[in-house]
């Protein structure tokens, strides 16, 4: 099996900024989305990865705490794009291995060298 979608539920002050932050850590476009009467949304497809995210707002439900691992040879790129379009300061794992940071709703997202 393969993960291939991720919905995030965002207090709606941040919504756009979690979408900002998803779309520079994945290289891709955040595209606004609305379904018939529901909520409009961030979409964020990352053919690379084979991956969509969709971050929702959280008017009825809790906003979304979790943590988030990434892999691929391209962390260095990834953390470079964080900072220069999603103003987010990725810090270094202890072991040098990797990187990790907050999405603008207090999520971790670990970003790690490799498969």
């Amino acid at each position: 099996m393969k993960l291939s979608l991720i919905v995030l539920y965002c207090p709606e002050p941040v919504l756009d900024r979690a979408a900002a932050f998803y779309g520079a850590l994945l290289d891709a476009e955040p595209v606004a989305e609305k379904h018939g009467d529901g909520p409009r949304h961030w979409s964020v497809t990352s053919t690379e990865a084979s991956l969509v995210m969709e971050l929702y707002p959280a008017t009825s439900r809790p906003h979304t705490t979790t943590r988030l691992e990434f892999h691929g040879s391209d962390v260095d790129a990834a953390v470079k794009r964080l900072m220069d379009r999603a103003y987010a300061l990725p810090e270094k794992t202890r072991d040098g291995k990797g990187w990790w940071c907050h999405d603008a709703i207090g999520n971790t997202v670990v970003l790690l060298r490799g498969a």
